[in-house]
């Protein structure tokens, strides 16, 4: 089964509630999906919404058409459920803190550096504009792709990509 597609995987699960469809499915995307919601929220946290989020697709499977990747609407449903957990939890303040902590241990000095540098410059950007900056520059998102993630309009998802972009430079020329 793992040979198989995204869509046929889905059609199958459509067709069949097949269970290993599903976790083939989904083991595809948890490496990414967790990365992408560790970078805003402790890990312990990421994972509780990651578990929100496969259920919810689950249960949602049925319908969901392949007008988009699979993948786009998995993080589309990630996203909602991470917008979900900040409201419930009103601890804004406590995320945006754990958004810059610096990670455990990495190989070079290089990337500690650019980590560090990435880490005050994003300082200076809303939480909308380090999400898309995100989204697009460190998992690759087409600004469509963004746009269906964040139900920005493509125009707006450009803008907060430039603004970034911008203030970023600002920030590492100071």
């Amino acid at each position: 089964m793992k040979q198989l597609s995204d869509e046929q995987l889905v059609a199958i699960i459509q067709s069949s509630a097949d269970h290993t469809a599903f976790d083939v499915l989904f083991r595809r995307y948890h490496s990414k999906l967790k990365g992408f919601l560790k970078s805003r929220m402790q890990e312990s946290v990421a994972d509780d919404v990651i578990q929100e989020t496969y259920i919810k697709a689950f249960t949602k499977i049925s319908q969901f058409q392949l007008d988009a990747a699979f993948s786009t609407w998995l993080f589309s449903i990630a996203v909602n459920e991470y917008k979900q957990f900040t409201r419930k939890a009103g601890i804004f303040e406590k995320l945006k803190e754990s958004l810059f902590r610096q990670p455990k241990a990495y190989k070079e000095t290089a990337d500690i550096d650019v980590l560090i540098d990435f880490n005050k410059s994003a300082k200076a950007l809303s939480r909308v504009q380090y999400d898309v900056y995100v989204m697009s520059r460190v998992y690759g998102y087409s600004h469509r792709e963004i746009t269906e993630l964040t139900e920005l309009p493509l125009g707006t998802v450009k803008t907060h990509i430039l603004k970034a972009e911008k203030r970023i430079k600002v920030s590492d020329s100071e």
